[in-house]
């Protein structure tokens, strides 16, 4: 069996699929591994590393594809590549929309969407959303802090005393915590607000103090995401949100709802009231963005504040994010290999199999994207 691991073409992508340490796995399970030239390069995994791990670089990319039976990405081939796929090919990746899927399903190739891995505590190590989404909220801080122009922590000097940062995180999800997490340690005062009243405990565990709209209504799905609220919920956050927005110095806005566009937080009227010079990370940009006038990959003024719409940012850590992102997949195909006959066997009557599994064969398989 042979694996490919091709060079990422998504706009602004860093990471890559596989490491020498994973790919020195896949070897000892007896397979063959080709990874393209440069395709670690900008996570700082050189050729050579790759060759030392023990795999083949290719440096035409039409012979990557059509030699291999799994091929392993970040994002959903691109037009460009999906001329290459071959039919009972097996592609592991990120999918986003049902357009990557039929094209897949016209070669008659499967495809498995690790974005879809269930959230059961065994399928925990094979989760791409939280490995990344954890990284991002992380870099979401360091952006911030990077486009501030003051100290982030109190400090008391004789020329006078300098007041922390306020931080207002919303959402607090996985890239919300972590945000949580890392702007606590820089030292700043943190606020944060979800629609789930559960979080309200991991949010104070972490040293936030919890904004919380006074509501009795469950916003949290059986698979823990949040769902869409009442125009009644909506109207109280606005209000609660407006309050706090005016105190604040940095914002980062991570909400998202499954296969919904993202929710809109911060209208253009609560910006204008914020103060000059503050700073708004919006991550979910690519899905219309939590704050209205926020684009992906741009970064605006508007009234004098600073909104970066970013829904990457784990692409900004390429070397730690590509570790963990290859771990999620080799943890993934750990539950195919079979060790007798030294080939992947998934296993459909498998939650974590069925569930990911979006295009067996060119056949659709149950509730895409």
């Amino acid at each position: 069996m042979i694996i490919s691991i091709p060079r990422e073409r998504f706009d602004g992508e860093t990471r890559v699929a596989a490491t020498p340490e994973t790919i020195r796995q896949y070897i000892s399970w007896g397979f063959d591994v080709q990874v393209e030239q440069d395709a670690g390069l900008r996570a700082d995994f050189s050729d050579s590393a790759y060759q030392t791990a023990g795999a083949k670089i290719i440096s035409d990319t039409s012979t990557l594809w059509k030699t291999a039976d799994v091929i392993l990405k970040i994002w959903a081939p691109l037009e460009e590549e999906e001329r290459f796929i071959t039919s009972k090919q097996i592609i592991i990746a990120n999918f986003q929309n049902k357009k990557d899927i039929n094209t897949i399903a016209n070669q008659s190739a499967t495809c498995f969407a690790l974005n879809k891995i269930p959230r059961i505590s065994r399928a925990q190590n094979m989760d791409i959303l939280s490995s990344q989404n954890n990284l991002s909220g992380y870099r979401a801080v360091i952006e911030a802090v990077n486009l501030l122009p003051q100290v982030v922590p109190l400090m008391m000097t004789a020329a006078g005393t300098v007041p922390p940062i306020k931080f207002l995180v919303l959402g607090a999800g996985v890239a919300g915590l972590q945000a949580i997490a890392t702007a606590k340690r820089l030292g700043g005062q943190v606020y944060a607000s979800d629609i789930r009243a559960q979080a309200k405990e991991q949010v104070e565990s972490l040293g936030g103090k919890f904004l919380q709209v006074v509501d009795d209504t469950n916003f949290e799905a059986a698979d823990g995401y949040a769902k869409e609220t009442s125009e009644a919920y909506q109207e109280k956050q606005r209000k609660l949100l407006s309050d706090q927005l005016q105190k604040t110095d940095v914002v980062i806005t991570t909400a998202l709802i499954p296969n919904k566009p993202a929710p809109r937080l911060i209208s253009a009227e609560m910006l204008s009231n914020m103060k000059e010079g503050s700073i708004i990370i919006d991550m979910a940009a690519a899905e219309g963005g939590n704050v209205e006038g926020s684009q992906n990959n741009q970064t605006k003024k508007i009234n004098g504040i600073t909104l970066l719409g970013n829904s990457n940012l784990a692409a900004k850590v390429p070397n730690t994010a590509s570790t963990l992102y290859a771990r999620n997949i080799l943890n993934f195909l750990k539950t195919a290999y079979n060790p007798d006959t030294k080939n992947l066997a998934f296993d459909f009557s498998d939650e974590i199999i069925a569930k990911t599994c979006i295009c067996k064969d060119g056949k659709l398989q149950g509730e895409t994207l």
